[in-house]
């Protein structure tokens, strides 16, 4: 009997063992393919993986070719893109409304279809609002705060750089979901 439990407790080990590598191998391909523009949130510079995919993490999710983070699963498409030197930001978002990045430290991130607008007046989140072509999820006067979600991770990231460096606006960002590394 104490042999039984001795061998289940070593074969649920190594189980565990096999699934963080596999977790730690997807993590260090999505680190490689991620090639795509880069954008800031505060001071953390993200990238974007152009050949990720983002969906709904489920019970079948293969953990030896996706990271699993929380309620999303993100995995390779066909091949890793190359690495080009200066590269246009909406091209290299993708038309859905999820998107894999990395930031500098190696940390995936799902980005979403929407923004964050931090400003100082109300009035310049109408005209963000109006200008971008956006629709407006959430607003904060107090605290000078607003989301403004698109139809495509490629059109939030085009709307940030329309409204960077315009007057009345502080900060704006895509809006993420850090992936917490949990396997399934």
């Amino acid at each position: 009997m104490k042999t039984l439990s001795l061998l289940c407790v070593t074969l649920l080990g190594m189980s565990l063992a096999t699934a963080a590598q596999a977790q730690a191998s997807a993590e260090s391909q999505l680190r490689q393919a991620a090639t795509g523009a880069s954008f800031k949130i505060g001071d953390t510079e993200f990238r974007l993986a152009p050949s990720a995919v983002v969906a709904p993490a489920t019970a079948d999710t293969d953990p030896a070719q996706t990271i699993v983070g929380g309620k999303y699963a993100v995995s390779l498409g066909n091949a890793a893109a190359p690495a080009r030197a200066k590269r246009s930001v909406a091209a290299d978002a993708p038309a859905s409304k999820l998107a894999a990045a990395v930031s500098e430290s190696g940390v995936p991130a799902v980005v979403t279809s929407s923004i964050n607008v931090y400003f100082n007046e109300p009035s310049v989140l109408a005209d963000a609002v109006r200008s971008t072509g956006g629709k407006l999820t959430y607003s904060s006067d107090i605290g000078g705060k607003g989301t403004i979600e698109f139809g495509s991770v490629a059109e939030a990231i085009e709307a940030v750089g329309k409204l960077q460096g315009k007057a009345g606006i502080k900060e704006v960002s895509p809006q993420i979901e850090q992936l917490e590394n949990i396997l399934l």
